[in-house]
């Protein structure tokens, strides 16, 4: 068992030590969950990543840019019901909107904004808060992410779609020596079932 130092460190090797702990929790917070097909959120593994690393912080707040269809921000909703869920999507216009303000109107933690979260989210950022980057991708993601964590406030930044040999994912490799990604073999190879296990329309996504 491990005291509250162990608790709160940010690394793999941590959230690994503390995720069987922590697993029981997040499956009741995601079950029977809805799922979208056509256009799908952060998988279940992911967003378990997502939840071993940032709940011994117990933020108050988790700040999330890039909506879509409102499935990440749900999960979110689910898994930390006693923080502030700030979401900012692009387009107030987009079909996807409506689906995703549908989806969350009964979470009164939830604050759906539309804009461009490089604008929005700084000023809104609060010390501890956890944030959680799908949109913008790659470097002009990074450059948000760098953004917020110069202000020495997140408890813990995250950007989804990082995938390997991509040049941002190369770029943080090379000069960010600290940071770890879901895709560590030692948590995947334990974690990545928990997509198929708890979303059973994992892999059914539409094709474009």
């Amino acid at each position: 068992m491990s005291d509250s130092r162990d608790n709160q460190i940010l690394s793999i090797a941590a959230i690994l030590h503390r995720a069987d702990q922590l697993l029981p929790e997040y499956r009741r917070a995601v079950a029977n969950m809805p799922r979208e097909i056509e256009f799908k959120g952060i998988g279940a593994s992911g967003m378990f990543f997502f939840f071993a690393a940032v709940r011994p912080f117990a933020p108050k707040q988790v700040l999330e840019s890039g909506r879509m269809r409102g499935e990440s921000t749900l999960a979110l909703a689910r898994c930390f019901p006693e923080a502030h869920i700030i979401s900012v999507e692009f387009d107030r216009h987009s079909k996807h909107a409506a689906i995703a303000e549908a989806k969350l109107k009964q979470y009164t933690n939830v604050d759906l904004l539309y804009g461009d979260s490089r604008d929005i989210l700084p000023p809104r950022l609060q010390s501890g808060d956890a944030v959680l980057i799908d949109g913008p991708k790659e470097f002009r993601a990074l450059k948000l992410a760098l953004q917020l964590l110069r202000t020495g406030k997140p408890c813990a930044v995250f950007i989804h779609d990082f995938f390997q040999d991509e040049p941002a994912r190369k770029f943080v490799e090379r000069y960010w020596p600290g940071a770890f990604f879901s895709d560590d073999p030692a948590f995947a190879t334990r974690f990545s079932t928990l997509d198929s296990e708890i979303d059973p329309t994992h892999g059914r996504e539409w094709k474009h």
